[in-house]
């Protein structure tokens, strides 16, 4: 088992060392004040080993001894994943550390919000308002940030103030397979002058995931046809019934979802 290269007493670059590669750097610490920003915002990378470089990359990318080195605060101003590691000549890569960034306008201004079917009741939130609150949840589903909805699709209706000035809907979900948690199969954006009468105006269906696609956080990016339209329907559908592969095949899959943002 690799031991971490973090303990000050140990020789930095003994010669057996080196040449074996057997100790791994710990990875960096990350450090931002949120996932959403409006204008920009800047992320501190750390380790406190001498020698060591950090290095990172912004789309996504496995960062190597090539990628952007870190010499003080990232300042992101659009979307970003960024992934970081470290690297120094005597031990093994770190661990890569990442989180991706969401510029965030603000919520519009709501005259209702009602969600047809209510959640679970044990991961109710704040109701509807949970969904344009500006709040990101964390990976712990069970904070109060996240609306939870097993075998039932989530319907968020709006009543306006004023049109958005918008061309594209994000929905916030999670992926937690160990948790039943599943992507949603699809998602569909209505919109119209009445409440009745509404018309498409965005759809998304997300590829399904597999046995090896790892857990986290996702955002799912809506181009919409432009409106005027003061009322609005978020549809959500959920998953269905979980996979082969999953050890819960069969049974319904949960929906969980933390934020809806109009930009």
């Amino acid at each position: 088992m690799a031991i971490l290269c973090l303990l000050p007493l140990l020789p930095l670059c003994a010669q057996h060392y080196a040449e074996g590669r057997e100790f791994q750097l710990g990875a960096p610490q990350m450090t931002y004040d949120g996932p959403f920003f409006r204008d920009s915002l800047q992320v501190q990378l750390a380790l406190g080993w001498k020698g060591a470089q950090i290095r990172y990359t912004l789309d996504g990318s496995l960062p190597d001894e090539a990628a952007a080195r870190y010499d003080g605060p990232v300042t992101v101003r659009e979307d970003a994943q960024l992934q970081a590691r470290a690297f120094h000549p005597c031990c093994r890569p770190s661990e890569v550390v990442k989180a991706e960034f969401v510029r965030y306008p603000g919520p519009p201004a709501v005259k209702s919000a009602t969600l047809n079917i209510p959640p679970a009741p044990q991961y109710p939130g704040q109701g509807a308002t949970t969904l344009l609150d500006g709040r990101k949840g964390s990976a712990n589903f069970r904070d109060g940030a996240w609306l939870g909805f097993n075998g039932t699709d989530a319907m968020l209706r709006l009543r306006l103030e004023a049109p958005p000035d918008a061309g594209e809907l994000i929905v916030s979900c999670l992926y937690d397979p160990g948790s039943w948690i599943f992507p949603p199969s699809a998602i569909e954006v209505w919109a119209g002058d009445q409440e009745s009468g509404l018309q498409k105006t965005g759809e998304l269906a997300p590829p399904p995931p597999g046995q090896d696609t790892p857990s986290g956080m996702r955002y799912y990016k809506i181009a919409l046809t432009p409106s005027n339209a003061l009322y609005w329907q978020i549809t959500v559908r959920h998953f269905g019934p979980l996979p082969a592969w999953h050890q819960g095949a069969g049974t319904p899959a949960w929906l969980f979802i933390d934020e809806t943002i109009f930009r």
